[in-house]
């Protein structure tokens, strides 16, 4: 028996997406190192802001996520949304299970440190949506899914 169905490779990533979290790291390394040895380089940053917005972070999300965002297929997000399920679970897990387990854990490993518990908590609230948008694409996911998902996630609201 023939196997009628047609499959495709994977597609493989390029240099840059295999290596992605080794270049994150190397930005950060090399951003600590600025910051350390090149004390002015924060005066400079902090005058490229307008009405409390950093210019260059704004720049720098737009040029991350504009690609991504591009190959979203608008037209499709309806039937996702349509999808009852999918975003009452979405809205379940964002709004109702992250912010307990973060809470949770908050508790159980930071009892005495408020400041530190108070910081996990608003993390699992305030998840980034660039990035689970980014590291989507790469895994191939449904553009239009996490759309609609970004769009419900607490930390989308502002």
């Amino acid at each position: 028996m023939t196997d009628t169905l047609t499959r495709t490779a994977p597609k493989r990533l390029s240099t840059l997406d295999k290596w992605l979290p080794l270049w994150i790291g190397l930005a950060m390394v090399a951003g600590l190192l600025l910051g350390r040895f090149v004390p002015a380089l924060s005066d400079a940053l902090s005058a490229m802001e307008v009405g409390g917005i950093s210019i260059p972070i704004g720049l720098g999300l737009l040029v991350m996520m504009y690609p991504v965002l591009a190959k979203v297929r608008y037209d499709r997000v309806a039937a996702v949304t349509g999808d009852k399920k999918l975003l009452l679970s979405s809205l379940v897990l964002n709004w109702l299970v992250g912010p307990a387990v973060m809470f949770a854990l908050a508790w159980i490993f930071l009892p005495d440190l408020p400041e530190y518990r108070t910081g996990l908590i608003i993390v699992g609230l305030a998840r980034c949506i660039a990035m689970v948008v980014i590291w989507n694409d790469l895994a191939c996911g449904d553009r239009e899914a996490t759309e609609c998902w970004s769009r419900s996630t607490p930390s989308s609201r502002s």
